[in-house]
């Protein structure tokens, strides 16, 4: 049996003129693994949305043609009957979790459906089993990493036993490690012969578990290939925003195949700043009220440097940002030295640190609390008394926010969206800006853009760090790299420094860019 069959399909949103996707014909074989790409916004949530009933049974939208899932039609099914068929894992898996526990949260589909106890236990169990969360069961959820709450989500897909699954970026919000772990599990699905639809942008590590890429853009497919083709056609992907490694080009130049000898590629790194300025100087500790250390470290950055801030989920990244910018949670404990361009800022009130150093939260659009994009980016000047019209006009250009400016800043794209919070942050004053996964969950195409605009501004002597687990991003654009583990910098150096240590995947939980093992191992063997 087909696990899709799609003939005229367009999927038009209400309000809307124009379908946001369109697909003449498309057949998916039960047992298939296919890997969905494009930049964001190109349809491909629409797309896995109207495969699973989603669309229009909760999202509405006109749906024409024909589509078929195992036999069913996902418009005139029930949402409840379709789980059966195909289990969906959302990119974000906090929107996926209701209950308190663990345990309730597996069975939760299942007490649904009405199985029996006995019978629900045992699904609970095996997918629990299945995905490495035996030993989580009973925690509470809103106590979980976020792998541990990725993998939540997944047993309690998998306790129903689709026969299908939906994949929509499951690793974008765990670290290289939990990463891992996903994919562990992407070789279980495709060794049974589990229909498979992947979102993934991280295309070379997931190769391995499909057979399939299919590219969309401006809601069309505009490549269907199979996955050995992809060398022939890395250079209409690159074009397209989807994310190439550099030994793609070099196999198309010489006609190489994914299992060819490597040796002859050379990866070339681009040139790195090296500050001599110092803007920053830090001593954190945090500490929980029972005593635990959370972040023991010292911290310094150079003027005009973008500086890469990696390690583990739960190494404590998040934290000594928030302790530097003076956010952290009531419930810790804290103790800083803190000096800027030779201002003690340690006792500094939240608005005074605010004036030298700005802080971009993962979820950039908190911030925003006017109606239009000029209003947004003169708040903080008034706020702080030192508005100016002029200067206003300045960020609105060096942004090219200049068209938009009457617009809510809520409505724009999310690239549209992160210049707007940049350019508050820095027209109320700031020099050095902190970025906390500024590069999660976004596509190569806006990864590029955002690694540009940093770059961009590090000409005018703005000092970027910024926590994130990209290491293509850290490579390409950033000077230098800390790495901490159990609350503490054990590393630092520039990327191409860090990322050839032997000792960097295991030790400290990250992966390098694949170039690097590429020129380690002169071979893909790594990869499979």
């Amino acid at each position: 049996m087909k696990f899709l069959d799609i003939r005229g399909l367009e999927v038009t949103y209400l309000g809307k003129t124009k379908p946001s996707l369109k697909i003449d014909n498309l057949i998916i074989e039960e047992g298939e693994s296919v890997l969905i790409v494009g930049k964001s916004g190109s349809g491909k949530s629409t797309f896995i949305n109207t495969i699973n009933g989603v669309i229009p049974n909760m999202i509405s939208a006109e749906v024409k043609g024909e589509i078929s899932v195992f036999g069913k039609d996902p418009r005139r099914t029930p949402i409840f009957d379709m789980s059966k068929e195909v289990g969906t894992l959302l990119q974000d898996p906090e929107s996926q979790i209701f209950n308190y526990t663990v345990v309730d949260e597996v069975a939760f589909g299942l007490e649904n459906l009405m199985f029996p106890k006995e019978e629900i236990m045992a699904k609970v169990e095996e997918s629990a089993k299945v995905v490495g969360i035996s030993h989580l069961l009973d925690r509470e959820t809103n106590n979980l990493s976020g792998g541990e709450m990725q993998r939540t989500a997944l047993a309690s897909v998998l306790a129903m036993n689709p026969k299908a699954l939906i994949l929509d970026e499951p690793t974008s919000n765990i670290d290289p490690e939990g990463t891992a772990e996903i994919f562990d599990l992407l070789r279980k699905f495709r060794d049974n012969r589990k229909s498979l639809v992947i979102v993934e942008h991280k295309l070379e590590r997931v190769l391995p578990y499909i057979d399939r890429v299919i590219l969309i853009d401006n809601g069309n497919i505009v490549l269907d290939i199979l996955k050995d083709e992809i060398i022939d056609k890395s250079e209409e992907l690159s074009l397209l925003g989807v994310e190439i490694p550099e030994y793609y080009f070099y196999l198309r130049k010489t006609k190489s195949s994914f299992s060819s000898n490597l040796k002859g590629f050379v990866h070339s790194c681009p040139p790195r700043f090296s500050g001599n300025v110092l803007v920053l100087s830090a001593d954190v500790k945090v500490w929980t009220k029972d005593g635990k250390n959370l972040v023991n470290t010292s911290l310094s950055l150079n003027k005009g440097e973008i500086v890469a801030l990696m390690g583990r989920n739960g190494a404590g990244k998040s934290t000594l940002l928030k302790a530097i910018v003076g956010i952290l949670d009531n419930k810790l404990k804290s103790n800083l030295s803190l000096k800027v361009e030779d201002k003690d800022l340690s006792k500094a009130k939240l608005w005074e640190r605010g004036t030298y150093i700005g802080y971009l939260p993962q979820n950039f659009d908190v911030m925003f609390v006017k109606r239009t994009v000029e209003d947004e980016i003169a708040f903080g000047m008034k706020a702080r008394k030192n508005y100016d019209k002029a200067k206003l006009k300045q960020f609105l250009e060096m942004f090219s926010l200049q068209k938009v400016k009457k617009e809510d800043p809520l409505l724009l794209s999310m690239g549209q969206r992160r210049r707007v919070a940049m350019a508050s942050i820095l027209a109320s004053g700031a020099k050095i800006v902190f970025m906390d996964e500024p590069t999660s969950g976004q596509d190569w195409y806006h990864r590029e853009i955002l690694g540009r605009e940093v770059q961009k501004l590090r000409e005018i002597g703005i000092t970027f760090l910024i926590v994130t687990h990209d290491s293509r991003f850290v490579d390409k654009f950033c000077d230098k790299v800390l790495v901490m583990k159990e609350g503490k910098i054990v590393l630092s150096g520039k990327p191409e420094e860090i990322f050839e240590k032997d000792e960097i995947e295991k030790g400290f939980g990250i992966y390098p860019p694949t170039e690097y093992q590429v020129k380690k191992y002169g071979s893909l063997e790594f990869l499979i």
